[in-house]
């Protein structure tokens, strides 16, 4: 785990560079002062200076594009949202607002109405209109545009808490003049996090190893076996959003880019083209099976890996260079599709049927002017929201919004592995909703500054929180937040939690949708020997409901030894049982809570493999099966991992499928192999099992679709194994009768 103090002496260090930022002589102007300065007219930023805006404070919302609304604006017409149900206060509001918009132009009865999704799906300009609409309903924000971050000034000792932010100096670029702001209070709503760095608010850039917070999915997760679950500085891969339309009349043909070359796309694209497996210029990409409002599309697949690298740090002059070399690379691809002589001429003329909406970014090429920062510097404060935080601690008191889409990591690098050329992220999973709390938005040390955009996290939390809905919702209670500090005279460290909470509520938002039964394992004696009996009872915290049906698995192996908040135990053996139960709330809400028992000597002798750590091959879906049974039975709370395995079916037909579990077992022994899943009437009732011991290979048929206990481990059988990686466990999907699902392998020790 690296060290806070290494963390803020990068911080220290980036921030210093950040004063460096524009070193050219350039006239200042008279300073500005607001009560709350909000840099980034992100859509966090325009949220932000809204909610502060309401509550009668003077807002400066400064913005380094001539367009507010960042991404949202800037050609992200299919918006990621999860969870719909999740989107509460002014979020809520911006997307009533885009129906109320197709509703009055276009008619209630309209195609573009219907085409708008409830408002999930939009053009860039009806996103920016309601933004500004939004802005200009609140007089005492003042909107500053094309003004990038040049400095900081802070008050106070570096190592000193207490720091205050006094000003933030811009360089205007339209005017070229410096221009400094002062206020009372400073949110940081960019995507890049200047401010924040300039601000000497320790952060990081990159990906966290495994062990530093015991995530699953964290570090590099392909390639060589030796740098898994390593840390590097790596981010996703970014791109530009572009708009593209099938509107012959509106369209654009894609421009030649200065920079042009098509040699990347030669043998992926133009083989795809030539073998008859694109079969028009709309299979690449993914938002053409939906109507969008006028045939606007977004072109979500300009990924360029490992050309992020050096943005999220860098100065202007170096983004710049970024920004330039991803656009000549979508550029070049677009140009390539429509142009180049060696596609087929079918190809090519239906892809000129294609072009950037005319009527789109008109005074920057009809391309999009904000690059999709899709991760750059996050926070180290008090409190980093991690993994766990997404699948298990889901409910935060201090929670201001919900998170609810799954872990969606982009690409991250290009590697070798086994002699072949893979793109390497941090694997997709899907998450049920998770809160959000404020103490991820407030930084350790600086009293008046606030992050709702570059907040607190680890890369694996960001990979989900980083969704444009929920930027607006964390910018909403930034801005409440604000608020709260201003009128109390107070640090942002001191705001109540539970008023900021109370406000966002009476504006409309929603709260506590990560909510599960706040219980945990409590048992005595804490050390007990073997023999002797353990008293074991739930400790319950916050519970919105009583608690109704309870079940006790005292081994780890899915077997129910009791039911009730109290149970007694007698353990046999010297070494660390895994002991778990299911609690479910008189509503339904359920939860899988663990605990270690160390019994005597306390040897860790059982071994887990999770699905992330198995040797995959054919086809398996990583993403969670969306018809597991009801809602009261979520992946997050019963599975053992963030994630599972599931068998493919293409054209009505099985992809084969074969997944091997291998342990490293720690002592020879007899061993109760349990499989990990959770049983759906999808599922097969006859899912091949080998299990190779010490004593040979057994083959075992697995029924995945009765359930039998509530626990996500099934019993196998007793096998001996050797200590080391001497055995296995392998299931496969041949001539099943349904769907193959796997989640993990637990190997129990029974005993020499």
């Amino acid at each position: 785990m690296i060290s806070r103090f290494f963390v803020f002496a990068v911080a220290i260090l980036a921030g210093a560079a950040f004063h460096l930022f524009a070193a050219d002589s350039t006239p200042p102007t008279d300073p500005v002062h607001a009560e709350v300065i909000v840099y980034g007219g992100t859509p966090a930023g325009v949220m932000s200076a809204v909610a502060a805006a309401r509550q009668g404070h003077a807002v400066a919302l400064i913005d380094i594009n001539a367009h507010v609304g960042g991404m949202v604006s800037g050609g992200l017409v299919a918006t990621d949202i999860g969870d719909r149900k999740t989107v509460g206060g002014l979020a809520d509001d911006f997307f009533r607002r885009i129906v109320t918009y197709y509703t009055e132009k276009y008619g209630p009865d309209s195609q573009e109405l219907k085409a708008c999704r409830n408002g999930l799906t939009f053009e860039p300009h009806v996103a920016e209109i309601v933004f500004e609409q939004m802005i200009k309903e609140q007089p005492r924000i003042t909107l500053w545009r094309r003004n990038r971050y040049r400095s900081a000034a802070i008050d106070g000792d570096r190592a000193t808490p207490g720091n205050r932010v006094t000003a933030l100096v811009t360089d205007d670029l339209t005017s070229g003049a410096t221009r400094t702001f002062t206020g009372d209070l400073f949110i940081d709503a960019s995507y890049e996090g200047d401010l924040m760095a300039g601000a000497h608010v320790p952060y990081r850039v990159g990906r966290e190893a495994r062990s530093e917070y015991g995530e699953t999915l964290a570090g590099v997760s392909m390639g060589p076996k030796e740098q898994r679950g390593f840390g590097d500085h790596r981010t996703q891969a970014y791109n530009y959003r572009i708009s593209i339309t099938s509107d012959t009349a509106n369209r654009v043909l894609f421009p030649k880019p200065e920079h042009y070359d098509p040699s990347p796309f030669i043998e992926t694209d133009g083989r795809r083209v030539k073998e008859g497996r694109a079969t028009g210029f709309g299979s690449f990409f993914t938002t053409v099976d939906k109507a969008h409002p006028n045939r606007k599309y977004d072109a979500n697949w300009g990924d360029f890996p490992g050309n992020s690298e050096g943005y999220a740090d860098g100065e202007w002059a170096t983004r710049d260079r970024i920004a330039a070399r991803i656009r000549d690379n979508i550029q070049s691809r677009l140009y390539y599709l429509q142009n180049d002589p060696d596609l087929p001429e079918a190809f090519r003329q239906e892809a000129r049927t294609w072009g950037l909406p005319r009527d789109e970014f008109t005074d920057n090429g009809n391309f999009p002017f904000q690059l999709y920062v899709r991760e750059g510097r996050r926070m180290v404060g008090r409190c980093v929201v991690c993994e766990q935080d997404l699948t298990q601690d889901r409910w935060k008191a201090d929670g201001v919004a919900t998170g609810s889409y799954g872990v969606d990591c982009h690409e991250v690098q290009e590697l070798r592995e086994d002699g072949r050329l893979v793109i390497e992220h941090t694997r997709h999973v899907a998450c049920n909703n998770w809160d959000i709390p404020y103490r991820c938005l407030v930084p350790p040390d600086v009293t008046d500054l606030l992050v709702p955009v570059c907040c607190s996290t680890t890369h694996v939390a960001y990979c989900s929180l980083r969704m444009e809905p929920v930027y607006m919702m964390l910018g909403h209670a930034a801005g409440d937040a604000a608020h709260l500090a201003l009128a109390a005279k107070s640090s942002v460290q001191e705001v109540d939690p539970q008023k900021l909470r109370a406000l966002l509520l009476q504006e409309g938002a929603i709260l506590d949708a990560g909510y599960q039964p706040q219980v945990k394992i409590a048992w005595n004696p804490q050390h007990p020997r073997p023999g002797e009996p353990v008293e074991f009872r739930l400790e319950s915290g916050v519970l919105k409901d009583p608690l109704g049906k309870i079940s006790w698995d005292f081994a780890g192996d899915g077997k129910v030894g009791a039911e009730g908040e109290k149970a007694s135990q007698t353990f046999s053996l010297e070494k660390v049982y895994t002991v778990g139960a299911v609690v479910e709330d008189q509503v339904g809400r359920r939860r899988l809570v663990t605990a270690s028992v160390p019994v005597g000597a306390a040897v860790s002798r059982d071994v887990t493999v999770d699905d992330f750590d198995a040797d995959l091959f054919g086809r398996w879906d990583g993403t969670f099966p969306d018809y597991l049974p009801g809602p009261a039975l979520r992946y997050s709370d019963i599975f053992l991992g963030p994630g599972i395995q599931r068998d493919v079916v293409r054209n009505g037909k099985k992809a084969p499928a074969r997944a091997r579990f291998q342990p490293t077992l720690p002592a020879t022994g007899r061993y109760e192999v349990c499989l990990g899943f959770r049983p759906s009437k999808r599922q097969a009732t006859n899912v091949p099992v080998t299990i190779r011991s010490a004593d040979g290979g057994k083959k075992v048929l697995a029924d995945e679709r009765t359930e039998t206990t509530p626990f996500n481990f099934t019993p196998l059988g007793e096998f001996r194994f050797k200590a080391g990686d001497s055995g296995f466990v392998e299931i496969t999907n041949g001539n099943t009768d349904g769907f193959v699902v796997v989640d993990g392998v637990r190997w129990i020790w029974l005993g020499e």
